[in-house]
This record gives C-alpha cells, structure tokens and sequence, in this order.
C-alpha cells in the first residue's frame, strides 16, 4: 500500500504508509457460568465434513410441548468463550422477561442454549441441530463474525431466521462488493464499516486530530476492515489530514519497533483496532516510549480487564454498539452476580425480543404451526422481522434491507483504574 504520511517501507516491513461450559435447555433457575443446570442430555460426538470435530458438550432437552423454541448459540469454550457466555445470559434473561409477561400470544418461549467451541466448524454443527432436529423457529447467534458465517450457511439452508448480536463483518448479511445477499440472516449492532467511519468523525470532527497512525493486526479480518474503513473516512481533501498505517503480526507480543516509527509519524490519535489483550499491551508500551497521541479502539475493547495492567496516562476511547442502562446492568448483576462486558448480553436480550415481536406479529399459533407446519411459520416469520420495529434496550430495533440494524456508535471513555463512561453518542439513536 502506498503512504500518504510517507511513501517508504520501514521496520521489516510492517508499516504500510497510507493517506468448559455447557449447552443447556433454558429453564427458571438456569444457572450461570461456574454452575452446572439442570435438564442436560449428552451427546454423542459428531464429526463435520472436513474431519474436525465439533466441540458441543452438551444438548438441550426437548422444549416443552406447544413451545415456542429459539435457539441461542454461543461459544462457551475456547478464545470467544466469556462473550459467548455473557451473551447466552443475556438471551436468557430476555426469554424470562417473555414468560412472565405471558410469553407469545399466551405460548411460552423455550430457549435452546447451545454451548460451543469457538471454532466455526461448532457454531456450524449446533445450528445444524438447532434448525434440524431441534426444530427451533429462529436462531440468535453468534458472537464472532466466523462463528455467524457458518452458522448463516445454515439459516439460509433451512429458511430459517439468525440474529446476530455483537458479529460485525460487512459481509455476514451481504456483501457489497459481489452483491450477495443472505436474506434470513440478521444483527442488533453495526458493521465494522460503520464503526470505523464513526471512530474516524470522533478523530477529526471532536478531537481535531490532523494526523493518525492506525495499527493494526496483520490476517485479522475485524483490525483490517475498521482499519480500512477509518483510513478512508479520515483521509482529507488537499492534505489537509494525513494517515499512516502500521502493523503486528499474530501472537507478536512486542511492538515497541512499530510504536517507534508510529511516533517518529508524530500522530495526534493512534487506532488501535484490536483485541482488549493487544490493546493493554500496545498502551503499556507506548506509555513507556512516551508516546503521547491519543488511543483509539473499537468494540473488542469493551473488556474488564482492558488497562487492568497499565495503559495510558491522559483518557482513550473506544466505540461500543451501545452504553447498556444502568437498569440492566443492576439486573444482571443481580441475577449473574457479577457484571457485563460492553453489549454481548444485552444485544442478545435485544436479538431475542426482537425475534418475539416479529412473532407476535404473526397472530397467534396453532400447534400445528410450530410442527408439520413449521417451514411456513419460518417463512412468515423471515418477513415479519425484516419490517418489525420494536423498542429494545440500546434503542429501536429497526431492520435495513440487509438485515442490518442502522444506528451510530457510543464513544467510550476509558483509563487505567477507572469505570468506563460513556462520553458522547454518534450517528442515530
């Protein structure tokens, strides 16, 4: 790639310059993460096509008879695994507040939690089960924008509805360079396009930075795509800014050469497009280099223990699909004892209610509807979430024609020892 800031290539080659938990059946009581449900059934190990087997402890029971049944699907096991859990206990909260309140048109919610690996290959195998066997009338899934991949090759196999919570790939709804479309597949959170172009309206437009140096990693789609599309909506007419781009390898734990050259470029803000572990790393080292620009970072962010270690010295920010209520948060502490990271659980709250008010839509079911039937009750079920608008808990639920929800980002403000605060929202609410 050729610089905008510079058009040489430094530091090896690595500046690119440039303008065990479980699957349960969800039941009053369920318990948490560190605390093994009731209603479990082992499963017999399944093998996938390519010779991997998927990783699914365990498998719901049967919903009752004359449930509705919904299907969350989340890692509890491996690198997305916290998130996963927090977003299955988001899901099943929001099936809760259903029931008590009558459920749908008088019918109870049945949620099918699948816990799995963090591998596609096992968000693929549960939403195979989920959307066959299990019979589930929609999907609400996963956190990793992998995970979701697989799990949309599904839905769109069996007619049946996905919502996303927290995936954030351009392409898991369409693809806007080929133009493919995935019609039954949804998500309650922007893209990584958006986030970056609003992260890049915060650099220029309320910090005023002129210059920004964006490192990212090298081989991970989620840094590369809120890189690129921060580095295209900072770039200014005439020079007026100018962005410089940087970047890691997997696993590199070190990048005090890269820091170097991000302050020999003398940015206001540095983008830091990574995980919360990278992040905490990046700002010790940068602090120790007394590299002094501002830090930004996107929604992987959104971590306790982000800065536990050390981190910069004057505030950083990152953007968030949300700022959950302090309401929800007392409640899940409440009912989880403890709190939730950034949106995955309370997304998944909203990706439920969202499937329940397209439902709702729908009249009331006759058994019939969610057996024999079943296939239709998808079909209609697809086209009432594509038009629903309900109130959620970050805010309207309001599809796109990609299935996309269009809503800006929170800013996030966040140092070493202190709560996160939300500074200022972007974009609609």
């Amino acid at each position: 790639m050729t610089g905008v800031g510079s058009g040489r290539s430094a530091g090896g080659g690595r500046r690119l310059a440039a303008g065990v938990a479980i699957a349960v059946l969800a039941a009053p009581g369920a318990g948490g993460c560190g605390r093994e449900p009731r209603g479990l059934l082992p499963i017999p190990a399944a093998r996938a096509d390519d010779g991997v087997e998927p990783v699914l402890v365990r498998r719901p029971r049967a919903a009752p008879p004359g449930s509705v049944r919904i299907a969350s699907v989340f890692p509890t096991l491996g690198r997305y695994a916290l998130s996963g859990i927090q977003s299955h206990n988001g899901a099943r909260m929001a099936v809760e507040d259903l029931n008590r309140a009558g459920g749908v048109h008088d019918r109870a919610v049945a949620l099918l939690e699948y816990g799995t690996g963090s591998y596609f290959v096992d968000a693929r195998h549960a939403a195979e089960l989920a959307a066959g066997a299990d019979r589930a009338v929609a999907l609400v899934g996963s956190n990793s924008s992998s995970l979701s991949r697989a799990m949309a090759e599904v839905a769109e196999a069996h007619g049946v509805v996905q919502v996303s919570n927290v995936s954030t790939a351009q392409d898991l709804t369409w693809d806007p360079v080929t133009g493919r479309d995935r019609p039954h597949v949804f998500r309650v959170c922007g893209s990584d396009e958006v986030s970056g172009r609003l992260l890049a309206e915060f650099a220029r437009d309320h910090l005023r930075a002129r210059r920004a140096a964006v490192l990212y990693e090298v081989g991970r789609t989620y840094s590369a795509s809120l890189a690129r599309s921060f580095v295209e909506s900072f770039r200014g007419p005439a020079s007026t800014r100018v962005v410089a781009e940087f970047v890691y390898l997997p696993l590199e734990t070190d990048f005090r050469d890269q820091l170097r050259e991000v302050d020999a470029f003398r940015p206001e803000v540095v983008f830091v497009p990574a995980s919360f572990t990278d992040a905490t790393l990046i700002a010790i080292q940068a602090e120790r280099l007394g590299l002094r620009a501002t830090l930004l970072g996107g929604d992987a962010w959104s971590h306790r223990r982000l800065f536990a270690r050390g981190g910069p010295s004057r505030p950083a920010y990152h953007s968030d699909h949300c700022f959950p209520p302090a309401s929800f948060q007392q409640a899940y502490r409440t009912r989880y004892g403890e709190d939730a990271d950034g949106c995955r659980a309370i997304l998944a709250y909203d990706a439920v209610r969202a499937v329940a008010a397209a439902l709702a839509g729908l009249g009331p079911l006759d058994d019939e509807d969610l057996d024999a039937g079943l296939p239709a009750t998808r079909t209609r079920l697809r086209e009432s979430l594509a038009s629903v608008k309900v109130q959620g808990k970050t805010g309207l639920i309001h599809f796109d024609d990609h299935g996309d929800v269009r809503r800006g980002a929170a800013i996030i403000q966040v140092a070493p020892n202190e709560r996160p605060r939300l500074h200022l929202w972007l974009g609609d609410r």
